[in-house]
């Protein structure tokens, strides 16, 4: 079985990781190609998070073993969990959706010769 928390961790590693390395707008990109890619690459990566997070939201919905004695409570806190991390992927679906038209407002330039 696949160790969910550490592969999280590693994502959220290697994102910060991209993050701290393109922090100089004059030396982080190669070309435009580059910039094209990588931004191709974190609309990907948006799609993919969107459907995690869709997936863990189902998950804490569907699960009654939360240490709350409530069994109320905890179906109502559980629902409103889920819906937070709904709300998230919603999110990430519009990360993607407004990643996709920057690739394709960056296809229309022209690099500089």
């Amino acid at each position: 079985m696949t160790d969910h928390r550490a592969a999280a961790a590693d994502a959220a590693a290697l994102i910060r990781d991209l993050a701290g390395a393109t922090g100089d707008p004059l030396k982080a990109y190669a070309s435009p190609a580059d910039i094209t890619a990588v931004t191709e690459s974190l609309g990907e990566l948006a799609r993919h998070l969107k459907t995690a997070l869709d997936q863990l939201a189902q998950h804490i919905e569907r699960r009654d073993d939360w240490a709350d004695a409530d069994p109320a409570q905890r179906r109502r806190h559980a629902q409103r969990a889920g819906g937070k991390v709904r709300f998230a992927g919603a999110q990430a679906k519009n990360t993607a959706e407004a990643l996709d038209l920057a690739v394709e407002a960056l296809g229309r330039l022209r690099p500089a010769p």
